[in-house]
């Protein structure tokens, strides 16, 4: 994490991974406040602030004279479901916000070219915008979308602070996307994504690319985002076509 995270966020995160592992099951009694300053060497009122943030987002139950139990593991997001990533902390009960770093067209480079389907001399307007999310006011991903501009004509007069990329085009230009590829790798973060993720420079993350389909076939987003590998992670569910178990 970075050298200005809180504690309280930094055991919010320690519990909720030990949560999320399996190392608290569902209905087990958390380590009492006492305990807990004991383990993390912090105070009383750190702990309870990062356990109040776990009650605030379900993961965790408090129960007067007894304690705090674990409620449920928490939902992380669920390859296989096209959601953008303003839609699944939604989902998961997390205060979103958004800033908004850069919002224009512009011309592709060759790479965005290939990725997008588009013509190689690269004269096909682009749409680019480059957000950072944050969830709970932390910071977690740094993201890179570039669209082809001939559909979407004057999207870049819209405020992405508050609104959802996938919700705009479905709703403002009927455009319903129907697939998307992703590879998902872990990566050493570079200087410019972790000055936005509050990250020391090398330090691991995960690196996702994705490719969004209109149900013709076509590229409608080429996307690249950097999350914070301690806060955002990807669960898989993978079922054999014919219904048999997977070998």
């Amino acid at each position: 994490m970075g050298i200005n995270t809180p504690l309280y966020f930094k055991i919010e995160m320690d519990l909720r991974k030990k949560i999320v592992a399996g190392d608290y099951a569902v209905g087990q009694l958390l380590p009492s406040e006492r305990e807990l300053v004991e383990i993390y060497h912090v105070s009383r009122l750190t702990v309870r602030e990062a356990i109040n943030r776990l009650v605030a987002q379900g993961m965790v139950r408090k129960e007067q004279g007894k304690g705090t139990f674990v409620s449920r593991p928490t939902t992380d997001h669920m390859v296989g479901s096209l959601n953008s990533t303003s839609e699944v902390f939604l989902l998961k009960n997390y205060v979103l916000k958004t800033k908004v770093i850069a919002s224009m067209v512009s011309l592709p480079s060759g790479k965005i070219c290939e990725k997008l389907k588009l013509r190689p001399d690269g004269t096909e307007k682009i749409f680019y915008l480059e957000r950072v999310r944050y969830a709970d006011d932390h910071p977690f991903a740094h993201i890179k979308c570039y669209l082809p501009y001939d559909p979407i004509e004057k999207i870049e007069v819209i405020d992405f602070s508050e609104a959802s990329l996938y919700r705009t085009l479905e709703d403002n230009y009927r455009l319903e996307l129907y697939e998307a590829f992703e590879v998902i790798e872990a990566a050493g973060v570079d200087r410019t994504s972790a000055r936005w993720l509050e990250l020391e420079a090398g330090a691991p993350i995960l690196f996702n690319q994705r490719t969004a389909y209109l149900k013709d076939g076509t590229v409608i987003e080429y996307e690249e985002v950097f999350y914070r590998s301690d806060i955002f992670k990807y669960q898989n569910k993978l079922i054999r076509r014919g219904g048999t178990k997977l070998q």
